[in-house]
């Protein structure tokens, strides 16, 4: 664990921080709770934690974080991982879409159980079936599993 930087704290004291596992140079959020609560420390991938839910106000300033410091190459951290199909599939689940990605035997697709909001279909529509077969595939893997639910 290397180089940790505090994107989010809480006004009851929990924290939220980004590091670089230095044996793999992926990144993790670490949560550590506060002090009242025994400052317990949980560490999880970025696309983990980007994917609990309920979705909270420690998510958006994590993208905040990432996407102020994608372009700095004087940041301490940068996520590499933040790509353009992970950015498509963010916004989708933030619309509400509700598409969960099946992978058997390398095949990937998507099954949609309940109705989605009217915009997770669109942007669905307008910014994901457009693109071609690898980069959908891309997409679809950043959502959450069937075997989630």
């Amino acid at each position: 664990m290397s180089d940790l930087q505090e994107f989010a704290s809480s006004s009851n004291g929990d924290k939220w921080f980004v590091g670089k596992d230095a044996a793999t140079s992926r990144l993790f959020v670490l949560h550590r709770g506060n002090a009242a609560s025994g400052g317990h420390e949980t560490s999880s991938s970025v696309d983990a934690f980007m994917n609990q839910r309920p979705f909270g106000p420690e998510r958006e300033a994590l993208i905040l974080f990432l996407e102020k410091n994608k372009n700095s190459e004087d940041a301490g951290i940068r996520e590499d991982a933040e790509t353009r199909p992970l950015r498509l599939a963010e916004e989708y689940l933030r619309l509400g879409g509700r598409r969960r990605v099946k992978v058997d035997d390398n095949i990937v697709s998507t099954r949609k159980w309940h109705d989605e909001p009217a915009m997770a279909s669109s942007f669905w529509k307008e910014h994901i079936e457009p693109l071609d077969e690898k980069q959908r595939r891309e997409v679809k893997l950043h959502l959450p599993s069937i075997s989630d639910d």
